[in-house]
């Protein structure tokens, strides 16, 4: 009997990879992700928008007024203008202190997953600390370290290099043996085990780490600012606060709503590019 006619077909049937995906569904995949987020933004302004109209509160402005007042401070010139004494203060101590926390979290949680005696004892005392929440210490770190940016930058490293920690040594303790054998087989350097084999390998859950750390970083930018700061969003939140400037206090947490999304997506972007293999691995 003859071979079946369509059975030379079935490579035509596979899959495209990702590789060598069109230009035009690659369009289409990111406005259609672009739209899951600015769709229901849209909705919830504006339903916020109509529901202010309708039943109106002091409490509780109208999005077109918090947008209104967030372009006169971004607008503002001047070495008093809200973006260079206050907004550029407090993205810079974030950026900082989440740079430094997650390097060292990095640093510490590759050398706890290496060594299993190692992260054995020092688990309980990682646990036991991350226990206490990082607002709870900052006190101790205002009578350490005074109220200056150097303070803060160390609280938000701080605060937010557990997350990298704990993460990366996860991620690092679960590679398989046998992959950290072929580097010993291979006589490669130490150094060049953890660069080559356990950070390429551990990069999945690190970046995990990431996200949640960036979010970290600016709550405890901002919660850093509430006590002895002369300059921040915190400190301007609170200062709207007590002076009753409702709208002020609106727009300071939509600025932080903003920096939030904007952390957040180029962690994305970075994840992205960075762990392009493994996205590629994970849809074939």
């Amino acid at each position: 009997m003859g071979r079946p006619s369509g059975g030379g077909s079935m490579t035509q049937l596979e899959t495209r990879s990702p590789a060598t995906e069109a230009p035009g569904d690659r369009t289409r995949r990111t406005l259609a992700s672009v739209g899951y987020v600015v769709v229901p933004l849209v909705v919830v302004v504006a339903l916020w928008q109509v529901a202010t109209m309708v039943f109106q509160s002091t409490f509780f402005p109208t999005p077109l007024a918090i947008l209104q007042r967030l372009g006169t401070l971004l607008t503002s010139t001047g070495p008093a203008s809200p973006v260079t004494s206050d907004l550029l203060p407090s993205v810079t101590r974030m950026l900082l202190g989440f740079a430094l926390g997650s390097l060292w979290g990095v640093v510490v949680g590759v050398w706890l997953g290496l060594s299993r005696a190692t992260r054995e004892v020092v688990t309980p005392v990682v646990e036991f600390l991350r226990s206490i929440p990082a607002t709870a210490v900052l006190p101790l770190f205002i009578v350490l370290f005074g109220g200056g940016d150097d303070m803060r930058v160390l609280f938000i490293a701080y605060g937010c290099s557990w997350f990298v920690l704990i993460n990366t040594a996860s991620g690092v303790a679960s590679i398989h043996k046998t992959t950290l054998d072929m580097g010993q087989v291979f006589r490669v350097a130490r150094w060049r085990q953890v660069l080559g084999i356990v950070l390429p390998a551990s990069m999945p859950t690190i970046f995990a780490g990431l996200r949640i750390a960036s979010t970290a970083a600016l709550l405890l930018a901002i919660v850093s600012e509430f006590m002895v700061a002369t300059n921040g969003i915190g400190y301007q939140l609170i200062q709207a606060q007590g002076r009753f400037l409702l709208l002020d206090m609106w727009v300071w947490m939509l600025v932080l709503a903003i920096l939030g999304l904007l952390m957040n997506a180029a962690l994305e972007g970075i994840e992205g590019r960075v762990l392009r293999w493994h996205r590629l691995s994970r849809e074939r």
